[in-house]
């Protein structure tokens, strides 16, 4: 079910890609990889020079191109178009990020034993950005990322001591809608 169907939203944000570093980086890997290609296009059919020291014919050269050109030019709209959706309300905090995660998840109030809004390094603490579950030291370590772009996020620290980053551009709304999530439902007994 969609977040916020029943409940009061206390945040809700979208990120893409497009406002990040990555929006620098996916045009240097596609030019590193798709350019030596064309240029070997271009030098073999155009100029009639042999390219490289090993030869591929011209067929498996031009297909060799198309593939690259296209499984790059894929996964660059892939990453444009791909965005991270965070909502709180007062069932939990509930993201998803289609590129990776197509249905909505949700981290139940309950869960949470603590949690902070902090600045972190992304590539120091977990390896870069996007969905980072990884297996390696950092992420260990650490816990999981769900950041897009940005350098602050939501630490959350869950009952079971494990933990979990989701990025945010907008940490003071954040903070205001964690404090309402954590006071939702609380009450004294005397």
């Amino acid at each position: 079910m969609e977040p916020g169907k029943k409940n009061k939203i206390f945040f809700h944000e979208e990120q893409r890609f497009s406002n990040s570093p990555m929006k620098w980086i996916f045009p240097v890997i596609f030019l590193l990889s798709v350019g030596p290609l064309a240029y070997g296009v271009y030098q073999q059919l155009i100029l009639g020079k042999p390219w490289g020291d090993h030869p591929s014919s011209n067929s498996g050269l031009v297909l060799t191109f198309i593939f690259v050109f296209v499984f790059m030019t894929v996964l660059w709209l892939a990453f444009s178009l791909s965005k991270l959706h965070v909502t709180i309300d007062p069932e939990g905090i509930h993201y998803r990020f289609p590129l990776f995660i197509r249905k909505w998840r949700t981290i139940k109030k309950e869960q949470i034993a603590g949690y902070q809004v902090r600045k972190y390094s992304p590539m120091l603490e977990y390896g870069g950005w996007g969905y980072r579950r990884l297996h390696g030291f950092r992420t260990r370590k650490n816990g999981i990322a769900v950041n897009v772009s940005g350098k602050i996020g939501l630490q959350l620290y869950f009952n079971n001591g494990k933990k979990m980053l989701i990025g945010t551009r907008r940490p003071a709304a954040i903070e205001r809608a964690m404090k309402k999530l954590m006071a939702e439902n609380e009450q004294i007994d005397d």
